[in-house]
């Protein structure tokens, strides 16, 4: 019984862990270097874009780096898979929650998923 559920799974989840840790380290140089601005007289706040191409780096970095990891922990791709999964889930939700505009719903599928298919190039792993 070598090919069970509880290796993949648990690969995913640290997978997971990596990538949204790296997701959030991300957000957080990218508000550090250009912080979000209230405006007053709309209410609303206004994100720069320099924030806004740290969130993109960080969906490609965590898809990136949690992907490989559970695809090399898991010893196949499908967990690796799962991880870009959970990002562009989290990020689809995101962008819907902000009411953010459809090109940055759409990067936040294609990034983490040209992500994943970097990582399997990188692990060299065939399934």
């Amino acid at each position: 019984m070598t090919n069970n559920i509880v290796r993949p799974a648990v690969a995913a989840v640290a997978g997971i862990f990596v990538a949204f840790g790296l997701i959030w380290l991300a957000q957080y140089v990218g508000s550090e270097f250009a912080p979000a601005e209230y405006d007053v007289a709309t209410g609303e706040i206004l994100i720069p874009l320099g924030s806004t191409i740290a969130l993109f780096i960080g969906w490609f970095i965590g898809a990136f780096a949690g992907g490989w990891l559970a695809m090399r922990a898991s010893g196949g791709t499908g967990a690796g898979w799962v991880v870009a999964g959970s990002v562009i889930g989290a990020a689809i939700y995101t962008a819907t929650d902000f009411s953010d505009a459809w090109w940055i719903m759409a990067l936040g599928t294609l990034i983490p998923l040209t992500a994943a298919w970097l990582a399997q190039r990188a692990t060299a792993i065939a399934e």
